[in-house]
């Protein structure tokens, strides 16, 4: 059974056997023999940003919380994002984030939704649900979300809707939604 011999190389490792021919030490060796590999166009195998939209509002939040607007069951746009000249196949990848305040004495549901194109059953693809504590019990938080959305057909542009709203049955709780509110939309080449 042949020794065998870990040669590290611009963070390749290679074992050689004790009777390895093959293998040129001296041409291995040189300064830029493994540094052309990567120069070679790998680079266009990447991806690259395209295009980039974004809305945001209220960044500095202060005390008592306010009260920016009260949640219904129904979807409330808290921001909206419009990339202009989208492309079969590029990904968007979908940053939200708000903020919600439940001052109600028991739970609430919240459901945090994105669509495209408009708002409409059949264009959601992004929905969360999170449990709002009762008031005094960590019921002010933040709704986080992030999603990646393929890009179905060309399209002159695509608008992206984030909403939200509190759960059925929960009618009569106070639940307000507030900033920092901030929603972004990176379209990516593949």
């Amino acid at each position: 059974m042949p020794n065998y011999y870990y040669y590290y190389k611009s963070e390749h490792n290679m074992a050689i056997a004790d009777d390895s021919a093959e293998f040129d030490y001296k041409k291995h060796d040189k300064k830029d023999h493994c540094d052309n590999y990567y120069k070679k166009d790998h680079k266009k195998d990447r991806s690259k940003l395209v295009e980039f939209a974004y809305q945001t509002s209220d960044p500095i939040t202060t005390l008592p919380l306010p009260l920016t607007f009260p949640l219904s069951t129904q979807p409330q746009v808290v921001a909206t994002a419009t990339l202009k000249d989208v492309e079969k196949g590029n990904v968007v990848w979908l940053n939200g984030l708000y903020h919600v305040n439940n001052n109600s004495a028991e739970f609430a549901d919240l459901y945090t939704r994105i669509y495209r194109g408009s708002i409409s059953p059949g264009n959601l693809i992004y929905q969360s649900i999170v449990e709002i504590d009762a008031e005094g019990d960590a019921d002010a938080t933040e709704a986080v979300t992030q999603f990646v959305d393929v890009i179905p057909a060309d399209a002159k542009y695509v608008t992206y809707y984030l909403t939200a709203q509190k759960g059925p049955g929960s009618e009569v709780l106070g639940v307000y939604a507030y900033g920092p509110i901030t929603f972004t939309a990176a379209e990516i080449k593949q």
